[in-house]
């Protein structure tokens, strides 16, 4: 009787190639992630931020509502903005054509009024951008929704104001 002995052979069909392929990149990924440097931050450390809001056509007594100390929160993404300073109610006013002249001119919208916001923040500079509330970016003519206390608009950001480092 003959005893067969076989010696083991290594075969490696195409699935468990790549198997071990995929294998070998993960790890190669996660040794490379351990061992990179870490980034340098790009924002400057945290400084204070005055910027103006104009919220555009509120309800006539709208604007009374806006306090000097009003916490304001984004509408869309809840970030907060800031700590209102001070509010200006003016009436709202939109550009009509005057139809003998053929020109625009300034005309009052009744029952309307725009709210100059006054908001401080504490904010981080970039060089690309003004964070507020911890990712919110402001820039000056950017639609901006925000509600208070009581009270809530669209408009945009009117100015900005940089203070100082905190």
């Amino acid at each position: 009787m003959e005893q067969k002995n076989e010696k083991f052979r290594f075969r490696l069909n195409l699935f468990d190639a790549l198997v071990i392929l995929a294998a070998l990149a993960v790890a190669a990924f996660l040794i490379w992630s351990r061992m990179r440097p870490a980034a340098a931050p790009s924002a400057a450390p945290a400084q204070t931020v005055r910027y103006t809001l104009c919220v555009k056509r509120m309800m006539e007594g709208s604007g009374a509502l806006v306090q000097p100390g009003d916490d304001l929160t984004d509408i869309v993404q809840n970030y907060p903005l800031g700590t209102v300073v001070s509010a200006e109610v003016v009436p709202a006013s939109c550009y009509a054509i005057d139809e003998e002249t053929l020109s625009y001119y300034k005309a009052e919208v009744p029952g309307r009024e725009d709210v100059y916001i006054q908001v401080e923040s504490a904010a981080e500079i970039s060089e690309s951008q003004v964070s507020v509330g911890g990712g919110y970016a402001l820039r000056v003519g950017a639609a901006v929704r925000v509600k208070g206390p009581g009270y809530i608009g669209s408009g945009e950001v009117y100015s900005i104001e940089r203070g100082e480092q905190g």
